[in-house]
């Protein structure tokens, strides 16, 4: 999956949710299958009163039903959720964006972002994984942003404060020459009459 990019844009990081995110769904496989194979087992053991022998198969099926629905919902949907969902920050923008799905990514330009903070509960500062949330918006109407359980979060959040203040000290440095630009102009103007 790309990110276009406009003129001059360079990625700084790629990165995707902590692998620690994918913790509940392999539980869910692991009692799940567990789970099945008991069940099965048990509906097709053959000392089971004559009511569970003569309907096993329908018993079998029913396991094999819940269960796959289990594995699908519990397991097969969140790595797929994961895999799909790439962020991205740029010197210009941070982008969080799906491969598949939802058509709108999420998309703070570094402009208005006002503040960027790193959050960690004491599971995810084992793994070294966390929450950054970003303040960001204009003329008074501000918004947040969480991107949660990013790895190695505490190296992005200080990548971001670098891009954060690369850009802001791009853009001053810009507003500055526009200005002495103007100045200029208004002086040759002001030489003319």
């Amino acid at each position: 999956m790309r990110l276009r990019l406009v003129d001059g844009e360079q990625v700084v990081v790629r990165t995707r949710a902590h692998r620690r995110t994918l913790l509940p769904a392999l539980l869910t496989l692991l009692v799940t299958v567990a789970l099945m194979s008991f069940l099965l087992g048990y509906v097709s053991r053959g000392s089971q009163p004559e009511v569970i022998r003569h309907y096993s198969h329908v018993l079998s099926t029913l396991v094999v039903g819940a269960g796959t629905l289990t594995l699908v919902f519990g397991t097969l949907r969140p790595v797929l959720a994961w895999a799909n969902r790439v962020t991205w920050l740029t010197d210009l923008r941070v982008v969080r964006k799906n491969l598949l799905g939802a058509p709108q990514p999420v998309i703070v330009p570094l402009g208005l972002l006002a503040e960027a903070q790193l959050k960690q509960t004491r599971l995810q500062a084992m793994s070294g994984a966390g929450d950054l949330v970003l303040h960001h918006g204009a003329y008074g109407q501000q918004q947040r942003t969480v991107l949660a359980d990013m790895p190695d979060a505490e190296h992005l959040h200080t990548v971001l404060a670098e891009e954060l203040g690369a850009y802001r000290r791009a853009a001053a440095a810009q507003h500055a020459r526009r200005a002495r630009e103007a100045a200029v102009t208004t002086d040759r103007g002001s030489l003319n009459v």
